[in-house]
C-alpha cells in the first residue's frame, strides 16, 4: 500500500491495491499517526524513500528465497 500512496487519495489506493476502501483508511490512519504518511485534502502522501522501502519489500516478496 504504501508504494501506491503518493497524493493518492483512499479510493486512489484501494482501486490500485485492489484493498477495500476501509482497509485502507484504517491502515493509512495508523500510518498518520505514526507520522508515516502525511494527509492533506483527503490525500496521502510519504516521503519518497518510504515508497521504495515498500517497494523492495514487495519485489522481495515476489522472489522465492525460501530453498
Amino acid at each position: 500500500m504504501l508504494a501506491n500512496t503518493s497524493g493518492n487519495t483512499i479510493e486512489e489506493i484501494a482501486e490500485k491495491t485492489g484493498i477495500k476502501e476501509e482497509a485502507v483508511y484504517h491502515v493509512l490512519e495508523l500510518l498518520r499517526i505514526a507520522n508515516i504518511v502525511k494527509k492533506q485534502n483527503n490525500r496521502y502522501f510519504t516521503e519518497e524513500i518510504v515508497r521504495v522501502i515498500a517497494q523492495l519489500l514487495l519485489d522481495l516478496e515476489e522472489l522465492d528465497i525460501t530453498n
